[in-house]
C-alpha cells in the first residue's frame, strides 16, 4: 500500500483534489506511521505512544473518507456530526485525547445508521467505517483503503431515492395481504 493510494481514498470521499483533512497531508500522516513502525522495530524499550498515535490518524483518516462518501450519499443533515467528530479528533495531539473527543460525542454515531438501507452503497460503506474502526494493524487499514477505492469508484454518486424509482413496483395483491 502506498501513502498515494490513502491520499486518493480522501479525494474520492471528499470530491476534491486536496481534501484538507490533515494540515501535514494525508501522505505525510502515512508515512509518519511507516516511520514509526520501522522505529518501533529496531529501538528497545521505547515510548510506543508514538506509534499507537502514528496508527489512530491514520485510522482516523481511513474512517473519515468512509464517513464523508457516506454522507455525501445520505444527504442525512444529523449524519454530518459524525464526520465533525472525526474531524475535531483528527486535531488530537495524542491517543487519550483522541478517545477522550470520540468518547464525549459518541452518541452522534446512532446518526449513521439511520435509512441507510435505502442505498445498498450507503451500507457497504458503513460496513467498511465499522471495519475500520475495528482494524488494529496497518495491514487491516491497507485493505480497507484498496477496498474503499474500489467501492468508491462503483459509486452512484447522483443517486436518489424517491417515491418515482417505486413505480416500477407492481403493488402488492390485496387478497395476499387480507392473508396475512
Amino acid at each position: 500500500m502506498s501513502a498515494k493510494s490513502f491520499e486518493l481514498l480522501l479525494e474520492m470521499a471528499y470530491d476534491a483534489p486536496t481534501p484538507a483533512v490533515f494540515e501535514d497531508g494525508a501522505a505525510a500522516v502515512y508515512i509518519e506511521l511507516e516511520r514509526a513502525l520501522r522505529d518501533s522495530k529496531f529501538a528497545r524499550g521505547t515510548d510506543k505512544g508514538n506509534l499507537s498515535y502514528s496508527f489512530e490518524r491514520l485510522r482516523l483518516g481511513v474512517a473519515i473518507a468512509f464517513v464523508k462518501a457516506f454522507v455525501r450519499l445520505a444527504h442525512n443533515e444529523k449524519s454530518k456530526e459524525v464526520l465533525e467528530v472525526l474531524q475535531d479528533a483528527i486535531q488530537a495531539k495524542n491517543t487519550r485525547e483522541i478517545d477522550k473527543i470520540i468518547q464525549k460525542r459518541i452518541a452522534s454515531f446512532d446518526h449513521l445508521y439511520h435509512e441507510i438501507f435505502v442505498n445498498p452503497q450507503r451500507e457497504e460503506i458503513l460496513h467498511l467505517f465499522e471495519l475500520t474502526l475495528d482494524a488494529g494493524t496497518k495491514e487491516e487499514l491497507d485493505d480497507l483503503i484498496m477496498t474503499g477505492l474500489e467501492l468508491l469508484a462503483e459509486v452512484d454518486w447522483d443517486y436518489t431515492h424517491s417515491d418515482d424509482d417505486d413505480s416500477d413496483i407492481e403493488p402488492l395483491d390485496e387478497d395476499f395481504l387480507k392473508n396475512l
